[in-house]
């Protein structure tokens, strides 16, 4: 028997859940929005990402990282889609009724990626196993849209 609940009535059936190549996609996209500005902001100000001794990395990786966070809560909470995930035609909703997601769990979804692009040396590892749980999870919910009660759906 399987410990996952099968989809409550208001959610929409699985063949309507987001590929995890539609959603990698959607995430390159993001990265993209928020890699090159950063990027060429970064480059202005005379930081060099590819120095390892230097002491402004990890203010950048910060900076990096808070940008993502807030650009994720707040395309997510108001919208329900990034701009990635708007061009790949996807949006995020809540597991148990295929709702608008709320703030509160907009945060605390991206939140985990977040956090775990922090911890030093393995963060992207981290991260990469938990989007790589959507693969086996038969809601397509990575850790972070388990942490949130999320899934990521086409929109038709």
């Amino acid at each position: 028997m399987s410990d996952i609940p099968p989809p409550p009535p208001g959610l929409p059936t699985s063949d309507r859940l987001a590929s995890v190549g539609q959603r990698a996609i959607a995430q390159v996209i993001d990265g993209l929005i928020i890699g090159v500005p950063l990027f060429i902001i970064t480059a202005s100000i005379g930081g060099d990402i590819t120095d390892r001794d230097n002491d402004n990395l990890l203010w950048l990786t910060v900076l990096w990282l808070g940008v993502s966070l807030v650009y994720n809560t707040a395309f997510i909470a108001t919208t329900g889609a990034t701009l990635g995930k708007r061009i790949m035609k996807l949006r995020v909703v809540n597991r148990v009724d295929g709702s608008p997601v709320a703030l509160s769990y907009a945060a605390v979804r991206a939140l985990v990626p977040t956090v775990a692009g922090l911890i030093p040396v393995i963060g992207f590892a981290l991260n990469i196993a938990g989007y790589v749980r959507a693969i086996f999870h038969p809601h397509r919910q990575g850790l972070h849209d388990a942490a949130a009660g999320t899934v990521v759906v086409r929109r038709d």
